[in-house]
């Protein structure tokens, strides 16, 4: 098929779910699952002393969010991503668990490799214009039994609750945390079904189907407030 003709095609499919079809014939890479990026430390400090770590730490300019989704298609699965680094976020400490947690994510602003799909996204799927974040926000204290030194990874459960498109449900944040400095970075994943938020599961019968099981991916880097 001559490309003139094949985006004529898809042109004609987008108020269908045709942006599945343009994924499966002109789509890239999905992004790399978001990592801590530590560098190893040779002579590793003490632990931190608990008290320098306690208050509120905010997430800056750098921080980021998306979403990772498995669709089905007629060659084979394929992995979909999402970014966004219009993203809010606090995390609160004591001397020996995290206290807060509440993460905001622009929807809106969210960008695949296809503009197609970004149009499907912020329109029929999620339309942002009426839900135009999605929100984590942490329920009960997560205990820290200790605080690893500098460069060291910390891996924990966050639970909480996941806001999306109106609809809240009971969630868990499988947190990688490590300090170096005065700035900590959180890497985190949520596990979601799109069917329990209201959210239909994107289909091009014959073409390509998305799975109703997702992954909302964070990274956030916090400097204290």
């Amino acid at each position: 098929m001559r490309k003139p003709v094949a985006l004529a095609v898809v042109a004609a499919l987008v108020g269908v779910g045709g942006w599945l079809a343009y994924d499966n014939f002109f789509a890239t890479e999905a992004d790399a699952k978001f990592s801590l990026d530590a560098k190893p430390i040779s002579s590793r400090p003490p632990a931190k002393t608990p008290s320098k770590l306690a208050g509120k730490w905010t997430a800056d300019a750098t921080s980021e969010a998306g979403y990772r989704i498995v669709e089905d298609t007629f060659v084979g699965e394929k992995t979909v991503t999402g970014r966004t680094s219009t993203v809010a976020g606090t995390v609160t400490l004591s001397d020996d668990a995290i206290t807060a947690t509440n993460i905001t994510v622009d929807l809106a602003s969210m960008v695949s490799d296809q503009p197609l799909r970004d149009r499907a996204f912020r329109n029929s799927i999620m339309k942002t214009a009426e839900f135009p974040t999605a929100v984590f926000t942490q329920t009960k204290p997560t205990t820290i039994a200790l605080v690893p030194p500098d460069g060291t990874p910390l891996t924990v459960d966050v639970t909480g609750t996941l806001t999306v498109k109106g609809v809240a449900r009971p969630a868990t944040a499988r947190v990688e945390s490590v300090m170096n400095g005065d700035v900590i970075t959180v890497v985190g994943t949520i596990d979601v079904k799109l069917a329990d938020f209201g959210i239909d599961t994107p289909t091009l019968p014959g073409i390509s189907t998305a799975r109703d099981s997702a992954v909302v991916e964070f990274k956030l880097v916090l400097k204290k407030a």
